[in-house]
């Protein structure tokens, strides 16, 4: 199968468990009797491990020959972790199963941009308009789980994400072609304490765990905030469709109209969309301000992602594709979301919506950290 076409539905697959995920699963461990505290926790640490799993899997990796056959593997392993929670509800086994869940399947996203980067260098694959694919899957998945939240219960935010891991095992056993390949003057086995001795790694993954990190209130609490203020399982379904609408967009317009700007002025433009979205969604429940926000998606999340993709790809030699990918899933998305997300749970119940505001002053240290070149350490 086309590379275009394998990842296009292999992204969709993915971003549709994620879709029920990522806004619904508070609700479901809110709705087998988990406190906000604990739910805060148990977040934070699901968030956490995937530091380790990601720097664990992608560490291993010996090579770009190494990605398929580890994704498969990691496919049936997320199917098995989560057909657990039907086992038990009690919380010594949700937090073991939440640990092992969190080890195993989020590494998959790190592990489908590895393989799509590697297609834009390999093949010059179009990685906006692949990735599109996932975020409108995220959309059907979140406006689908929303609806059925509402009227059958908070159980079925399980019940979809187990029956799209299903697919997208059966998905990744597709062929892919053409094969991930080592690109010249690859070594063998990419080095992850290497990387880390790079200054402009090192700073490129300050600034992109500052932005994602950002998010940790919005993607941990804003479902479990806006129901307490009176809004339905739907509409909130509906909200982070929205979001994921604008970026598609967004993701849509990158090779037309944001191919000439650089991973700084990216950087710098998601940070201002953050102060922007948080200041909203902190100030105010109405849902017209909540709509704005959600609009903003396309800058707070998908502009940075993009940022973070034209270093990558620009920037980088090729030995260091691989792990700057896993330490920026590691770090952007993982560790430092599950610290802020744990900060989130305790400080939820005295502030609720005030969460949004903490997250303002975690993203402004990036509008005074310049990115600099891999190649030569110059401004990008």
């Amino acid at each position: 199968m086309p590379a275009f076409s394998w990842l296009a539905l292999f992204f969709g697959a993915f971003y549709f468990v994620y879709g029920a995920y990522l806004p619904f699963w508070s609700l479901w461990l809110e709705g087998i009797g988990v406190s906000a505290e604990q739910i805060g926790l148990l977040l934070g640490a699901g968030m956490a491990i995937r530091f380790a799993g990601n720097l664990v899997v992608m560490g291993q990796l010996k090579g770009a020959g190494h990605l398929l056959p580890v994704t498969r593997l990691l496919c049936v392993l997320s199917l098995l972790a989560f057909l657990g929670f039907y086992v038990s509800h009690q919380l010594w086994w949700l937090v073991v199963l939440t640990l092992v869940a969190n080890f195993i399947y989020p590494t998959l996203m790190p592990m489908g941009e590895a393989l799509a980067t590697r297609m834009v260098v390999q093949a010059h694959l179009d990685y906006g308009k692949v990735r599109l694919c996932g975020s409108f899957a995220f959309i059907v998945a979140s406006t689908l789980v929303g609806a059925l939240v509402g009227n059958f219960g908070s159980d079925w935010v399980l019940h979809t994400m187990v029956a799209g891991l299903l697919l997208m095992l059966m998905l990744s056993a597709l062929p892919l072609r053409p094969a991930p390949q080592e690109l010249q003057g690859e070594r063998a086995k990419a080095s992850l304490k290497e990387t880390l001795k790079s200054a402009p790694v090192r700073r490129f993954l300050l600034i992109t765990a500052l932005l994602q990190g950002s998010h940790a209130a919005y993607y941990g609490f804003s479902a479990i905030y806006w129901k307490a203020e009176g809004y339905s399982g739907t509409i909130i379904g509906y909200l982070w469709a929205l979001g994921v609408v604008a970026e598609i967009c967004m993701f849509a317009a990158d090779k037309r109209f944001l191919q000439r700007f650089g991973a700084q002025t990216l950087f710098l433009v998601g940070a201002i969309g953050c102060v922007v979205r948080w200041s909203l969604l902190g100030a105010s429940s109405e849902l017209w301000v909540l709509v704005l926000g959600q609009l903003l998606h396309a800058v707070t999340f998908c502009v940075s992602h993009l940022g973070a993709i034209r270093f990558m790809t620009r920037q980088l030699p090729p030995e260091q594709l691989i792990p700057t990918q896993a330490l920026y899933a590691a770090l952007g998305l993982g560790i430092t979301v599950a610290a802020l997300m744990a900060l989130c749970g305790l400080l939820f119940e005295p502030l609720g919506g005030g969460i949004f505001f903490i997250m303002i002053l975690v993203v402004l240290p990036v509008f005074f950290l310049r990115l600099r070149t891999a190649a030569e350490g110059a401004p990008a």
